[in-house]
């Protein structure tokens, strides 16, 4: 499943390419939209999603603009305009396509199915870790993967929870624990939260969304992330 953010400070235009995408492409999941460009920083860097549609021309910000203030940029970038002459630009900002508005379906079908099947070509390039390594103070612990089931933040450090019951500090934020942990098994839920989506038990809705895990223990489920978190357990 290809998992896509749509920017664009017009409501009509953004819900139409939302009906669109949904309409082309069974393989492609819009886990969000704004029309707030402040906000779509936040939901890359939160969802860090394959795609991103994005406007070039908005008032507050411009697509440009909001490129150069994010830290994650590991994705497809489709830029949307009405204004041809922002092409070369857009380029420059290796682009993976171009739309002009409005936008044509055949165009946007062709721009799916590219992206698409650069990301098959990726995930059969990229093996995943199946261990981490995390330094301690007399060496270095091997941990695989599949015996993790959460991860906390804790301030700049972060909390991993292992299957046995054993709990390490790592030295590391949880930025960097996404990075390198294997998204077809793990999806970070929260600001403060990475789960192993395999330990899942139950999410559970009173006073807001947590994930039951194996361990019994619980992990807040954000707002923001609940229809993703959803949609990536049914990928399991």
């Amino acid at each position: 499943m290809i998992r896509v953010i749509l920017i664009d400070d017009e409501p009509l235009g953004l819900n139409t390419l939302k009906v669109l995408i949904e309409r082309l492409a069974l393989e492609v999941l819009v886990v969000a939209t704004t029309n707030d460009p402040e906000k779509g920083i936040q939901l890359i860097e939160s969802y860090r999603p394959d795609a991103v549609f994005l406007d070039v021309n908005m008032p507050t910000l411009s697509g440009f603009e909001l490129l150069e203030k994010l830290v994650y940029r590991d994705f497809k970038l489709v830029f949307t305009t009405a204004h041809r002459e922002h092409a070369i630009k857009a380029i420059k900002n290796n682009a993976s396509d171009y739309l002009l508005k409005p936008i044509d379906s055949d165009e946007l079908k062709a721009c799916i199915e590219t992206i698409i099947n650069g990301s098959r070509k990726t995930e059969l390039d990229q093996k995943p870790r199946s261990i981490i390594e995390l330094a301690v103070n007399d060496g270095i612990i091997m941990i695989k993967q599949s015996n993790i089931i959460r991860l906390e933040a804790s301030g700049s450090y972060t909390n991993i929870f292992l299957k046995d019951g054993i709990k390490h500090i790592a030295s590391k934020n949880l930025k960097y624990f996404e990075a390198i942990l294997d998204l077809a098994g793990f999806y970070r839920c929260h600001q403060s939260h990475i789960i192993n989506l395999n330990e899942v038990v139950k999410l559970l809705s009173s006073d807001g969304y947590f994930a039951l895990m194996s361990d019994k223990s619980k992990a807040d489920v954000g707002k923001n992330y609940k229809d993703g978190f959803l949609s990536k357990l049914k990928t399991i």
